[in-house]
């Protein structure tokens, strides 16, 4: 472009003839407007510095192991946005999924992956290779900060439907008649967020219930302790704002009985834990968030692992409770009674302690969890079908009279002459014959066993 700058002569006809470019464009060049691909887009919502750090938030989400999702950046950018228009009347502009579309555009240095589901088996049989780095990981960060067991905690909601109880074991002369009991029709659905720390202890809940309005009675007609946290939402489970409510309210009480400089938390992934105020938050509080792995919660956090199993035990023990009492109406009322007592039953120190050991996360070790991984299931071979009724070719023993039905039926097609290839067949049946008439002594099986024999002597 300078050489043809220089030229003061130039046919800019013939040049776009001969590279075959349009003319207008050749000459808009030559005038110095730079190309679209370098030209700030018209559309662009965010200045080059909040894009910057719109990729500062995608970096920190990445360290923890979260994958966000469309929303979740236009989420981030618009927050950014109204941050931006606050002092002003004018409304703030949104970021929608074409413009984040272009700012990953802009950004190549994030790849956008499908995320595919699992099977249901491949779930249960995760590569260790991927637990033993995370728990690398976990062991490097509490030696690096120097953590503390006290400072340790793992976080967790947990759903209850207020008013229904548990089916309980009774005696009794009836054998016939189903045994009922009167339980609450009270089916809404209650949400508690619980913390509970490596050495033991457990911090106050926050409670959220379904609706818009906090009522006096919920405060005035039980003995609810002050520490608990009450929050509201239409639906009952927690937000992004009730997140960061009981967030300030952790950081509160968790400070009180803070012995290091740091604390960890370890949580799983929900989209209201992945928020940038949520994130902001620990920074300044220095408090370092520690995410699950998917599909990982049933082995490695506690208070799935050990703790939350006796407090649904123990809500339904006083469900059961009120309504031999004559309390047909389980509510608000009589659930917020209660729950001081179904949460000292539940979180015994000896209980979490247990939990945090289960999980190998203290005292460290990592093969309380690895040891339990199954391996990932090899792919059924297809064998050729042979004659006759068709069997399982599995070397398993069979256990069932199905399962020994079967083999003996693939033995008497033809008993005159067993083919060689029926012989493992033969074996199986006589093993399995044995083990069922010495487990359950049925007679069935040891008239199968007796006809086998008679046949392969003939």
């Amino acid at each position: 472009m300078t050489k043809l700058k220089s030229e003061k002569k130039t046919n800019i006809a013939a040049l776009a003839r001969k590279y075959a470019l349009p003319e207008q464009r050749l000459r808009a060049r030559l005038k110095g407007r730079i190309s679209r691909e370098q030209r700030e887009s018209p559309n662009r919502k965010l200045t080059a510095d909040q894009e910057f750090g719109l990729c500062q938030y995608l970096d920190q989400l990445d360290e923890l192991r979260i994958l966000p999702r469309y929303r979740h950046i236009s989420s981030y950018a618009n927050s950014i946005l109204l941050g931006v228009y606050t002092d002003t009347a004018e409304p703030s502009p949104t970021v929608g999924p074409a413009g984040t579309q272009r700012f990953l555009q802009r950004h190549p240095e994030y790849h956008v992956r499908k995320q595919k589901t699992l099977h249901v088996e491949q779930k249960q049989s995760h590569d260790p290779e991927v637990w033993q780095n995370w728990f690398r990981r976990y062991q490097a960060i509490v030696e690096e900060k120097g953590i503390q067991r006290a400072d340790i905690y793992n976080f967790d909601e947990r759903g209850f439907r207020i008013g229904i109880g548990r089916d309980q074991w009774v005696v009794t002369r009836e054998t016939k008649r189903p045994l009922t009991l009167g339980s609450s029709n009270i089916r809404e659905s209650v949400t508690v967020i619980e913390a509970i720390s490596g050495d033991g202890g457990v911090l106050p809940p926050m409670i959220i219930l379904p609706g818009s309005l906090h009522m006096d009675d919920w405060y005035t007609k039980t003995a609810i302790p002050g520490t608990f946290l009450i929050g509201v939402s239409d639906t009952g489970y927690s937000n992004d704002n009730l997140a960061l409510k009981w967030l300030s309210h952790f950081e509160a009480f968790s400070a009180k009985r803070q012995v290091g400089s740091w604390k960890l938390l370890i949580l799983d992934g929900h989209d209201s834990h992945s928020t940038w105020e949520f994130i902001t938050f620990c920074d300044e509080h220095r408090i370092i968030l520690f995410c699950l792995p998917s599909h990982c919660t049933h082995l490695l956090q506690p208070l799935d692992v050990v703790v939350f199993q006796p407090y649904k035990h123990y809500h339904g023990e006083a469900v059961d409770a009120a309504t031999r009492t004559g309390c047909s109406q389980f509510d608000k009322i009589e659930f917020f009674t209660a729950i001081e007592s179904i949460r000292t039953e539940t979180f015994k120190p000896t209980t979490i302690l247990s939990a945090f050991r289960k999980t190998g996360l203290w005292r460290f070790n990592p093969d309380m969890v690895l040891d339990k991984l199954q391996p990932i299931p090899a792919p059924a071979r297809q064998s050729t079908p042979i004659p006759g009724p068709q069997v399982d070719s599995s070397p398993t023993t069979p256990k069932t009279l199905r399962s020994l039905k079967q083999h003996a039926d693939s033995l008497a097609f033809d008993l005159n002459e067993i083919p060689p290839s029926s012989y493992l067949h033969l074996q199986k049946y006589l093993k399995g014959s044995l083990a069922f008439a010495h487990w359950q002594s049925g007679a069935l099986a040891l008239q199968h066993l007796e006809d086998t024999k008679a046949a392969e002597l003939t």
